[in-house]
This record gives structure tokens, sequence and C-alpha cells, in this order.
């Protein structure tokens, strides 16, 4: 009997089953382990690694992220009085960090987090920055805003899609540009067309979740017309964001929040 032949009894002969035939050549298999392996494999290599300034960027836009997706709920939770404080107890800490490293107070005043501040604060510092004027101002936008829900009637639907724009699309245009950007803008060379598009798409979807966040916390409907009223938010804070010579930090969220409440108020919409 050969290797070929059948078993007594006609059927095929016993024995442990044969591994599975190997793919014939030019056949293409999925296999999402070894996908996912391979993946991992190439982000450990050494020659993979993001450009120095994609990654600078990054460090400055987690925080932007962070500090305006905080802001959310601490402002609906808390009493106003208390938040205010909390933002402008961080500006006055970051400039204390920022004078001492200067030698312009003393260091007896060092607190227990003075060390790892300092080393965000120059880690995220651009090269021209000697104070740090992007978070302060950064801050002083969102406080800006929260004054102006306070005294003037702003509502929260409109200070929350105006901090989204800021900390969202902002985020995604500096990146996007960083890494992707090649068509200039003609009024300022230092921006490119995808960073702004990319600002103005992500401005826009996180700002209609932020700004959907009162109705929901309130328990009501969320008009279809908060649709394009943050639309023209984000299309004003993407526009604002290459204006050269400002402060985008500053200039964005006060942009944004102005559109936002003059559309609202045009289309009539119903605001919590």
């Amino acid at each position: 009997m050969t290797a070929h032949d059948d078993a007594p009894g006609g059927g095929p002969s016993a024995g442990p089953s044969a591994a599975p035939p190997p793919p014939r050549a030019g056949r293409w298999t999925w296999d999402p382990h070894q996908r996912l392996r391979d993946a991992i494999d190439r982000a450990r290599s050494p020659e993979f690694h993001l450009p120095e300034k994609v990654r600078f960027e990054m460090r400055r836009k987690v925080l932007h992220v962070l500090t305006a997706v905080l802001a959310v709920p601490l402002l609906l939770l808390l009493p106003f009085y208390v938040a205010f404080t909390l933002a402008v107890t961080g500006i006055l800490v970051v400039s204390l960090t920022w004078g001492i490293e200067r030698k312009r107070i003393p260091a007896e005043l060092k607190g227990p987090l003075h060390e790892p501040l300092a080393e965000v604060l120059q880690k995220t510092r651009r090269p021209h920055e000697d104070f740090p004027w992007s978070p302060v101002l950064y801050t002083l936008s969102l406080i800006i805003i929260g004054v102006a829900h306070q005294f003037f009637g702003l509502s929260w639907a409109i200070a929350f899609g105006a901090y989204a724009i800021l900390g969202i699309g902002d985020a995604a245009s500096a990146l996007v540009g960083v890494a992707y950007g090649r068509r200039k803008l003609a009024w300022n060379r230092k921006k490119s067309a995808e960073g702004t598009l990319a600002g103005l798409v992500a401005g826009f979807l996180a700002g209609v979740v932020m700004a959907s966040v009162p109705y929901a916390f309130a328990g009501l409907v969320i008009p279809p017309l908060i649709l394009p009223v943050v639309l023209v938010g984000a299309t004003a804070g993407a526009l604002a964001e290459t204006i050269p010579n400002v402060e985008d930090n500053f200039v964005v969220p006060l942009a944004a929040a102005a559109a936002m409440w003059a559309a609202a108020l045009a289309l009539g919409v119903p605001l919590p």
C-alpha cells in the first residue's frame, strides 16, 4: 500500500490531521493579528519617528484640548465664581512659575508642582516666546466667554461650542498644517489651506458635540438649526486663526463665539 492508498474499508487513512496547505502564490489573505503585530513592529522600529515639529505641536495641543474639555464639566457643575477663581489661579501660577525660572521672583516661593510645571512650559514654549503668553491668553479667552455668559446672557451652548472650536479645531489645524500643509495661504504664508480646512471640519464636529451638552444637561431637544450655527462659528474660528501676527489662542474662541451668537439670534435658535 502506498502513501496514497486508502486504508482498509475504503476510508481515508487514519492519523493526525495534516496542516492546511499554504496559500497559492499571489493569493491575498487577511490576518488581522499579523497586521497588528506588523504595525507594532514598525512603530518600534528606530526608523519610525514623527518629526520634531509635529511632536512639539502635539505637546502643545494636548494641553489645549484638555483645558477646553475640562472647562465644560467645571462650568456646569461648579458655581461660576469657583470656576472663575480656578482659571485666574491658573494664570497666576503660570506667571509665577515663569517669574521664578527667570529669576525675577524669589525661588523660595516655589511650590511642590513648580518643577513639573516649569518643564511643561519649557517643552511647549515656542522658540521666539519668553513669557508664556499662549496658555495665559488661552485661559483668558475662556474667562471672557464665561463672563459673557454670566453677565451678558451668552448661552453655554455657544460658549462650549467656542471652546471646542478652539481646543479641537485649532489643534487639528496646527497638526495637519505642520504635517501635511502644502498650499500656503496668500495672506499668511505660515498657514496652509490643508490645515485651515482640517481646523474647520474638526471644529465643526467637536463644536456640535460640545454645543449639544447644555441641551442634554437641561433635558431639552437639540434643535437642528444648531448645525448651521456651529458651522458659522467654526468658519469664523478657522479664518481668525489665519490672521497674521495675532495670538490665535485668544482671537479664535472670541471670533467663533461672536459669530455663533449672531447666527443663533438671526436664525431664532432656542438656546439653553
